[in-house]
C-alpha cells in the first residue's frame, strides 16, 4: 500500500483492467458525451492539511442564516429550536440506531415511533399515520401512487399554488407510470371553479396545498366535500404543519389524506435535509400506506409491547406487494419531531403558531405601506405573502444582504410572469425591532 486512503497502485489498477478487457476511459462510456465533455476527472493531490484549508476556504463562501435576519420560506421554514432537544436526540441509544428497519427493534424506539405517529395522527385529525417518510415531496408523490393503486384509476388533478418544487418530484415519479398529472394554474379562476370543471370519472385524486405556495390558506370543507362526492381521494399537502396547531385540522373538514414536510418540527435548514416526509390518512387506506406503522399490543402476561404491525415496502415482502420501492422511513428525524412536539406540549405549539401568525401580519402592513410595495393577494394567509416591488434594482438583493437581511425569495427564478414579485416568511423568531428595522432598509433600498 503506498497511500492511505488509495489502497490499489497503479499497477494493481492494469491488472484490473486487464483482466475486465477494458481500460479506464470505456468504463464511462455508459455517461452520455453530452455530461462527460463537461466533466473534470482530472484532480489535483492534496495533502490532508491542504485539503482542510481548501475546504475550509470553500465553506466561509456560504452565509448561514444564522448570520443574517432571513425572510426566505418557500418551503424550507426557519423557527426556534429548544436547547435540550440536540442533548435528547444525539444520546447514543438513538443516534446509532439511525435507521432500525429490522423486525427486532427495540421496545424504546418502537415506543418513540408510535408516539410520532400519534401526535401526527391528532395535529392533522387523521386516523393512522406511518412511521414517517424521506420528505414532504416525496410523500406527497406516494400519496399519488397510493391514490392510483386505490381507485384504479390514472388521472391526478393538482390545483393550483403547489410547491414548485414538489411539482417536479410529481413529475419525476409519475413519469413511467399510467398516471397522468393534470397542473391547474391561477388562470383557471378559483380553487372551486377549478376544481368544478376539472373533476370526472377518471380522477383518482386531487392534491391541495394548505397554505398553498403563495402563502394563502386555500382549504375549504367545500372544496374536500366535492373531491370526495367525485369518488377522487382528497390529498392536502401541508409545508409547514406549525400551522395546524390553530388552523382546523384537515382531516375534520374531510380530508382522505394529509402529507407535508415536518421540517419545522425541531429540524434546522442545514443547506436543505436531511428532513421528514409525514404521511397520515383514513383507516380506510390503512392496507394501501407506504412504509411502516408501529402498533401497541399487550403480550401474553398482560404487559405492553409495541410492534411493527406492517411493513410493506418490498424488502419485507413479496415485490408485486409492496406498496412502495423506497426504504421510506427518515427514523433519527421523526425522533426529532415527537422530541420538539413532547418539549413543546399543545400550549407551547399553539404560542409558536400565533406568535408567527402575529409577526407575518405585522410585516405585511409595515411592507405595502411602502409606496413602491404592492399586495398581490387580500386573501387571509398563515406566515407567507407576495408583495410586488415593480421593477427591482439590480443591486437590490445584494445591498440587502450586505445591510443583514436576506429579503425573501424572487417567484421570477420558477416563472418569468412573477417578476418584480417577492415570497416572504417570518415566524416566532423575529423582534418587531427587527421588523421594523427590515422595512427601513427594504424602503432605502427601492426606488
Amino acid at each position: 500500500m503506498t497511500h492511505p486512503y488509495l489502497p490499489l497502485t497503479d499497477e494493481e489498477r492494469k491488472q484490473m483492467q486487464k483482466v475486465i478487457g477494458a481500460e479506464l476511459a470505456d468504463l464511462f462510456q455508459v455517461i452520455p458525451h453530452t455530461i462527460r465533455d463537461k466533466a473534470h476527472f482530472e484532480f489535483p493531490a492534496h495533502n490532508e492539511v491542504e485539503v482542510t484549508k481548501i475546504f475550509s476556504k470553500w465553506a466561509k463562501m456560504n452565509t448561514p442564516v444564522s448570520k443574517l435576519i432571513s425572510f426566505l420560506g418557500a418551503g424550507a421554514y426557519e423557527h426556534a429550536i429548544p436547547s435540550a432537544l440536540k442533548d435528547l436526540v444525539t444520546r447514543s441509544e438513538f443516534l446509532t440506531a439511525y435507521t432500525p428497519y429490522q423486525p427486532e427493534i427495540s421496545q424504546g424506539l418502537l415506543q418513540a415511533f408510535f408516539e410520532y405517529q400519534s401526535l401526527i395522527s391528532d395535529l392533522t385529525g387523521m386516523e393512522i399515520t406511518n412511521a414517517s417518510m424521506y420528505d414532504g415531496p416525496t410523500a406527497l408523490a406516494e400519496a399519488v401512487l397510493l391514490a392510483h393503486n386505490f381507485t384504479k384509476k390514472s388521472q391526478v388533478t393538482i390545483l393550483s399554488g403547489l410547491n414548485p418544487e414538489a411539482k417536479q418530484v410529481l413529475r419525476t415519479y409519475t413519469s413511467n407510470s399510467e398516471i397522468t398529472l393534470k397542473f391547474l394554474s391561477p388562470e383557471d379562476g378559483d380553487k372551486n371553479h377549478q376544481l368544478a370543471s376539472a373533476l370526472n370519472d377518471k380522477t383518482a385524486a386531487v392534491v391541495l396545498q394548505n397554505p398553498d405556495f403563495f402563502g394563502h390558506l386555500a382549504l375549504t370543507r367545500e372544496l374536500l366535500s366535492m373531491i370526495n362526492e367525485s369518488g377522487a381521494l382528497s390529498i392536502v399537502y401541508i409545508n409547514d404543519p406549525i400551522s395546524l396547531a390553530i388552523l382546523e385540522p384537515p382531516g375534520a373538514l374531510g380530508a382522505d389524506l394529509v402529507v407535508g414536510e415536518a421540517q419545522a418540527f425541531g429540524l434546522p435548514l442545514s443547506f436543505g435535509g436531511p428532513y421528514l416526509g409525514f404521511l397520515a390518512a383514513k383507516k380506510a387506506l390503512l392496507r394501501n400506506i407506504p412504509g411502516r406503522l408501529v402498533g401497541k399490543t399487550t403480550d401474553l402476561e398482560g404487559k405492553e409491547g409495541f410492534v411493527l404491525t406492517l411493513q410493506t415496502r418490498e424488502q419485507h415482502i413479496r415485490r408485486e406487494k409492496a406498496t412502495s420501492n423506497i426504504c421510506s422511513n427518515q427514523a433519527l428525524c421523526a425522533l426529532t419531531a415527537t422530541i420538539y412536539l413532547s418539549l413543546l406540549g399543545p400550549v407551547g405549539l399553539k404560542e409558536v403558531a400565533l406568535s408567527t401568525v402575529q409577526n407575518s401580519h405585522y410585516l405585511f402592513s409595515q411592507l405595502t405601506r411602502i409606496p413602491s410595495v404592492k399586495a398581490c393577494s387580500d386573501d387571509p394567509f398563515f406566515h407567507e405573502f407576495v408583495i410586488n416591488l415593480g421593477a427591482i434594482p439590480p443591486d437590490f438583493f445584494t445591498n440587502m444582504k450586505r445591510k443583514g437581511f436576506i429579503p425573501g425569495f424572487s417567484l421570477a427564478q420558477y416563472d418569468p410572469c412573477y417578476s418584480g414579485s417577492l415570497l416572504l416568511y417570518t415566524s416566532e423568531l423575529r423582534t418587531k425591532e427587527e421588523l421594523d428595522q427590515f422595512c427601513t432598509e427594504m424602503e432605502e433600498c427601492l426606488p
